[in-house]
């Protein structure tokens, strides 16, 4: 039986080292790639509500942040140069979201206002939300497609990937 059909290996090495180091909580399970987003509400800081996934139709990068995290901060220029990469015309190509968990609210609010992070960014208040898209460890970032199915997830500094995560990006449109 040939495993690599049912497993990607990177998938499976995260995945296993999350189970034996007991950071998965219970009812956590890493996405499934081709499963539908969990559907779940944020509380942006700016204090409107907002769907995850949102705008079912157009495309979607949302990212997983905490304000301890190094790998978070230096990943949030290039959330940015990719936001404006895809948004400039005079329509949204893609949706960006930024998602504090594990930090203080105060703490991710401080990150995202230093940044001036200019698409949406909430606060997962109890990491419910993380909990819900399997997500134990940041920066994760999710790719969700137009009919809101998971088509990549990436765990880890999208600034080491940084050609990689761009075409990511462009391969929603």
């Amino acid at each position: 039986m040939n495993w690599t059909n049912y497993f990607s290996f990177p998938a499976a090495v995260v995945f296993l080292t999350l189970l034996l180091t007991g950071c998965l909580e219970e009812n956590t399970l890493p996405l499934k790639i081709g499963a539908k987003a969990p559907p779940s509400t944020l509380t942006l800081l700016n204090g409107e509500t907002r769907e995850v996934p949102d705008d079912l139709g157009q495309a979607q990068v949302i990212t997983f942040m905490s304000s301890w995290c190094p790998c978070s901060n230096q990943s949030i220029p290039l959330m940015k140069e990719a936001f404006e990469q895809y948004n400039s015309g005079p329509q949204s190509k893609i949706a960006f979201l930024m998602i504090g968990f594990q930090s203080p609210r105060s703490k991710f609010e401080d990150i995202a206002s230093k940044w001036q992070v200019p698409f949406p960014v909430g606060y997962d208040d109890g990491d419910k939300i993380a909990r819900a898209y399997g997500i134990t460890a940041p920066p994760t970032t999710v790719f969700i497609d137009t009919e809101g199915n998971v088509i990549r997830v990436f765990y880890g500094n999208i600034k080491d990937i940084e050609e990689e995560f761009l075409q990511w990006v462009g391969e929603l449109l």
